[in-house]
């Protein structure tokens, strides 16, 4: 059965990921404690599969630390990218599945030489929180689908969008 392998969090931009064995997560917005937590965006909480990051330190050749990824949770015996459009029950808290997290030029830095591209389409996937609550290492997971599909498409364009026009102010 899916469930967490590990629980990550990044106090202050450009700092190492800390490893948790509980968070809190609040509806929209994230983990508490994580500066990357903020109302409207898509990417509220990442998680990421153990056995890609396994794949990854076969391919590089040495092992890649869990909390490297910069994804905020660790999985395991789940096919992240088939969710996309579904909800997740981890646990207690409920999630919408965004997108997929595509891996940037910081995995160079943060993991070695080669990680974007051996992250590539196995990065992991972006999540909004519909209902947050404490979040442990073991909990379980399952995918349900959502009550009403077509409402639930209708909010997460409604999210993209104010995640995009809140992106554009910030740049102005």
């Amino acid at each position: 059965m899916a469930e967490i392998t590990s629980i990550h969090i990044v106090r202050k931009r450009n700092t190492a990921a800390e490893s948790c064995n509980h968070v809190i997560v609040r509806s929209n917005f994230g983990i508490v404690g994580d500066y990357r937590s903020e109302k409207f965006q898509i990417g509220q909480i990442t998680l990421i599969e153990a056995e890609t990051i396994d794949a990854i330190s076969q391919k590089l050749g040495y092992g890649v630390p869990a909390g490297s990824s910069r994804r905020q949770v660790v999985v395991k015996d789940v096919k992240l990218n088939e969710l996309i459009g579904r909800n997740l029950r981890i646990g207690k808290i409920l999630v919408r599945v965004e997108t997929k997290c595509n891996p940037c030029k910081k995995m160079e830095n943060n993991i070695g030489p080669g990680a974007k591209n051996a992250m590539d389409d196995r990065g992991g996937i972006r999540c909004r929180i519909i209902k947050g609550g404490a979040l442990h290492v073991g909990d379980k997971i399952t995918a349900e689908n959502p009550s009403c599909a077509f409402y639930a498409r209708l909010i997460s364009f409604c999210f993209k969008l104010i995640s995009y026009l809140k992106q554009l102010s910030n740049k102005a």
